[in-house]
């Protein structure tokens, strides 16, 4: 009886431990709070280097600014598009780069083509 009861103990401490393991960093939210322009730029700007980073981007894009922005609705949310242009990218059909923001700050897309 008494392992039963340690072993039901270790259980739940392991249990109750580990779950804040399981938690997200401030670089991805599941929150419902709408963020404005500025924040959508900064995201979008960090999504390119991470991109750098990750080798999907050439170096070049590593200090590329924000060329553009609008905003759209998309599937009835509103999402900001951010463009990036990189002279310095070797293939001209690559040279324009678009990261799509919605409303709660989450990158819904990137990609060259815009859509």
């Amino acid at each position: 009886m008494k392992k039963i009861i340690t072993l039901v103990t270790f259980v739940v401490i392991l249990t109750l431990g580990v779950n804040p393991l399981y938690a997200h960093g401030d670089a991805h939210s599941h929150s419902n709070v709408k963020i404005n322009e500025v924040k959508a730029k900064e995201i979008a700007l960090i999504q390119v280097k991470n991109f750098v980073l990750a080798g999907k981007l050439d170096k070049s894009w590593t200090n590329v600014k924000v060329d553009n922005m609008k905003q759209q609705t998309y599937q009835s949310m509103p999402e900001w598009i951010f463009t990036f242009k990189n002279p310095k990218e070797p293939n001209p059909k690559q040279q324009n780069f678009y990261i799509f923001v919605n409303q709660y700050g989450q990158m819904t897309g990137a990609n060259f083509t815009g859509e």
